[in-house]
């Protein structure tokens, strides 16, 4: 896994937010950028291995969202 940096992930899906026209999938990513905004907010005070299974958990959600956006 490359750095974990949750901000890029919730740009990530602010981008394709911006790529979409279809709603439900609108819906989808901008939930799931709430997820990764909500971990980036509370990293700072999270252990590092809690910090490593949420966003390892959240990653495995977003790529699952994207294939299924596809």
């Amino acid at each position: 896994m490359s750095r974990m940096d949750p901000w890029e992930k919730a740009a990530e899906c602010a981008r394709a937010i911006d790529a979409t026209s279809d709603p439900e999938k609108r819906k989808f990513l901008t939930h799931l950028q709430a997820l990764w905004t909500n971990l980036a907010n509370e990293a700072p005070f999270l252990a590092d291995a809690t910090l490593a299974d949420q966003f390892t958990a959240i990653d495995r959600i977003h790529a699952d969202v994207t294939r299924l956006a596809h």
